[in-house]
């Protein structure tokens, strides 16, 4: 027995058909696959714009953290493009995302507080500069050089060839020891190193 609404039909293309319609599927699938295509798009255009980015900046002789920080900003901005016109396509307007992000916000961010944290952290390590790649630095035990800043850790390597993964949230509380920014203390006047002498020479 055809269910209701159906045209009252015996062929069954044509009652596929309407029922098809009737339920814009057709509407539906086309949403998603254009929506997938930006999604995939806007995802190889942020990569690629921060590869090219980097080459490019590479030959200027650039600061490797400045590099680094303003590729990954360019990223993110092309991916939260992506997103928005994704969510547009689809029929999500922005407004009912900013305001479900607002309700869920506390429990999120109450989830992922530790990815937050080593995510801001590696961004005031990129843009305060502390330490920069290929520098030597120590951290509580481990001791090596700077090879990556990552989203939520600090790659650095050590004299042994061990790679060593620091989270960002530890070198933004701990105390860094850059071993690369070493000064040699300044040398006395001549004349404060006499009087020195002398002063432990009447001493005897």
């Amino acid at each position: 027995m055809p269910f209701a609404g159906w045209p009252q039909t015996s062929q069954p293309e044509q009652v596929l058909l309407n029922w098809w319609s009737q339920y814009e599927w057709v509407d539906v699938v086309s949403a998603l696959a254009r929506a997938l295509l930006v999604a995939v798009l806007a995802w190889q255009v942020a990569r690629l714009a921060r590869y090219s980015f980097d080459r490019a900046t590479l030959r200027s002789g650039a600061d490797a953290n400045i590099r680094l920080l303003v590729g990954r900003v360019l990223f993110l901005i092309i991916v939260g493009v992506g997103v928005a016109t994704v969510l547009d396509i689809v029929g999500i307007p922005l407004s009912a995302v900013v305001t479900l992000m607002g309700v869920a916000g506390i429990a999120v961010g109450l989830a992922v507080q530790d990815i937050l944290k080593n995510f801001f952290s590696g961004l005031y390590l990129l843009f305060e500069r502390p330490f920069r790649l290929g520098e030597e630095i120590q951290v509580k035990d481990f001791r090596g050089v700077v090879e990556h800043v990552d989203y939520r850790t600090t790659m650095i390597r050590t004299e042994e060839n061990i790679q060593v993964l620091n989270p960002n949230a530890l070198l933004f509380a701990e105390i860094v020891l850059n071993r690369s920014d070493f000064r040699p203390l300044p040398k006395p006047p001549a004349d404060q190193a006499e009087g020195g002498e002398r002063a432990r020479a009447a001493g005897e």
